[in-house]
């Protein structure tokens, strides 16, 4: 049975089981990185958003009450 071709950077040289290791390692945490960054953004963006709805619900709900005094 052949091995098959895939990753041979793991098979070449000794020690290269520990360097696919590590660099499946460095891929991970970078990928968590930009994500928990994007997450962020997104949530203070969110939040602006939640902030200027209430900012407009509250001056509509100022202006009604001024109407009928």
């Amino acid at each position: 049975m052949q091995k098959s071709k895939g990753n041979n950077c793991c098979n070449e040289k000794k020690g290269g089981h520990l360097k696919c290791i590590l660099g499946g390692l460095a891929a991970g945490v970078a990928v968590s990185a930009v994500s928990a960054v994007l997450m962020n953004n997104s949530k203070r963006t969110l939040q602006k958003k939640a902030g200027k709805v209430a900012d407009a619900m509250e001056d509509l709900f100022n202006s009604t009450k001024e109407m009928f005094q």
